[in-house]
């Protein structure tokens, strides 16, 4: 199937703009990735069905929890959908659209540019399900930043929830193993780095000179 103008000119418009700071698109998809190794930042132009356009959303995806897909940990829509009307104005709007990406993008590399940044930015984060997953990235990353303590304090209000499905189950025996390891700080970096490692596997994302900063 031939691909549509309007999917055309979304490639088009956002190779020449992202390309050049290192993001890359998923395969052929509408989607780009600024892959810093422990998180990546997803820049999708989602479509809709029945209707030619796009909207924006744009969101980091931390990789020290071991899943096979991308998720949008901090982030959202950027954007109302822009209809395709003509190949002058969808591309006009695209120019700003991918410029908002890039924007977005750049100002999430800031905040997550070193230990200290990062765990002001996560810890101040409103994340959704935040008594699971919003204590799980604190959780980490005050780990990461030597602070034990303050780390097992997030993983223990993950552990006052209750453990249904099997997938908080998961989530319930990867905190207690990770509270154990917070008694020797350099193995509990060498645990995330590892998960870290396995997920980006599963992810299927590229080796990156990028690496961890602990």
């Amino acid at each position: 199937m031939p691909t549509p103008i309007h999917s055309k000119i979304i490639n088009k418009v956002a190779r020449k703009v992202l390309k050049e700071h290192g993001i890359v698109r998923k395969g052929q998809s509408r989607t780009w990735l600024d892959d810093q190794y422990w998180f990546t930042t997803i820049i999708e132009f989602q479509p809709f069905k029945d209707r030619q356009g796009t909207c924006l959303n744009v969101g980091v995806n931390f990789h020290w929890y071991e899943k096979e897909y991308f998720s949008f940990d901090i982030g959202n829509r950027e954007s109302e959908f822009v209809d395709f009307a003509n190949e002058e104005q969808f591309e006009s709007e695209m120019n700003s659209l991918v410029e908002l990406a890039l924007k977005r993008t750049l100002e999430l590399r800031e905040k997550l540019s070193d230990l200290i940044t990062s765990e002001k930015t996560i810890i101040n984060h409103d994340f959704s399900s935040d008594s699971l997953w919003g204590n799980y990235h604190r959780a980490i990353i005050c780990g990461l930043n030597n602070e034990p303590k303050k780390s097992d304090e997030y993983f223990n209000e993950i552990l006052k929830n209750d453990f249904e499905y099997n997938w908080q189950k998961e989530l319930k025996e990867k905190v207690e193993q990770l509270k154990f390891d917070l008694n020797n700080l350099d193995g509990f970096k060498a645990k995330v780095n590892e998960t870290i490692g396995i997920t980006r596997t599963k992810k299927k994302l590229k080796e990156t000179e990028i690496k961890n900063m602990w």
